[in-house]
């Protein structure tokens, strides 16, 4: 399923961003931000941009946002002005966005089938910080692909700084770059 499927067909249609607003969520994007180092950040597969905002809210800043279906990013443009937002259809996003202090991938990356490129993407923006996470348990979404055990992310970021962290329902995998 790629983005504008899912996005259409499960995002928008069964309005999921009013999910963002449950405790587990807030959590999650309190925990995201605290990783952060920075001024610059970057939510990428932000959707319409509803946890870009989120964030923004948690951790003022220079923030942006990058999605794979080009119909989302204009959406997430109208409903977020003060957010600047990219869209990219492959996981080259260097040449699309640059690169920022932080970067947040908060589930996506169990919904692409090039997990290893998407996480090379990643890492070629990052300056300092990139924070990754995915479910930890089996999850009712259509869209996705796998659920990760800390042995598979291991290997996904073998040969980087970097540490896995579990809450109850989701991994945070935290890489420093150095930069």
């Amino acid at each position: 399923m790629n983005a504008q499927t899912y996005l259409e067909e499960h995002w928008i249609k069964n309005k999921i961003w009013t999910h963002l607003s449950f405790s587990i969520h807030k959590e999650r994007f309190k925990s995201c931000v605290s990783y952060l180092d920075g001024k610059t950040f970057i939510d990428i597969g932000c959707g319409l941009g509803h946890s870009t905002d989120i964030m923004k809210t948690l951790s003022p800043g220079d923030w942006s946002g990058l999605e794979f279906w080009e119909g989302a990013t204009e959406a997430a443009k109208m409903l977020f002005p003060d957010i600047k937002f990219y869209h990219s259809e492959s996981f080259d996003l260097l040449p699309v966005c640059g690169k920022f202090d932080s970067v947040v991938c908060s589930e996506v990356i169990e919904h692409v089938g090039y997990d290893q490129d998407l996480v090379n993407g990643l890492l070629a923006i990052t300056k300092k910080v990139l924070v990754v996470t995915t479910p930890s348990v089996e999850v009712n979404d259509p869209g996705h692909l796998r659920v990760y055990t800390v042995k598979t992310l291991r290997k996904l970021f073998e040969g980087f700084d970097f540490k896995i962290v579990k809450s109850p329902v989701f991994f945070y995998v935290i890489v420093r770059t150095g930069g």
